[in-house]
């Protein structure tokens, strides 16, 4: 996991003005996901959004099965209190 935080920041970290990377114990595995926010300044004005990417499983770097992205999604929504959520997909 820790190349994919390595390349994953090499291709994104440049566009974020702040993330960080969280573990979430879910059904007794450990879940990788980034929570970030992003910054735009054009002609309307500043813009900004929170968002999360959930990567995989921590431990495995297997992708989360989709039966379990609802679930999953409202536990982040609930804890962080934002709709933007992602699943990385391999």
């Amino acid at each position: 996991m820790e190349d994919f935080k390595r390349k994953w920041e090499d291709w994104y970290g440049d566009l974020l003005s702040a993330y960080q990377w969280i573990e979430l114990e879910h059904k007794d595995k450990t879940i990788l996901y980034v929570h970030g926010c992003t910054r735009y300044t054009g002609d309307e004005g500043p813009f900004s959004a929170d968002f999360i990417q959930v990567i995989g499983h921590a431990d495995s770097g297997e992708s989360i099965a989709e039966d379990e992205h609802e679930e999953i999604r409202e536990t982040l929504k609930g804890r962080h209190g934002i709709d933007n959520i992602s699943f990385w997909l391999t």
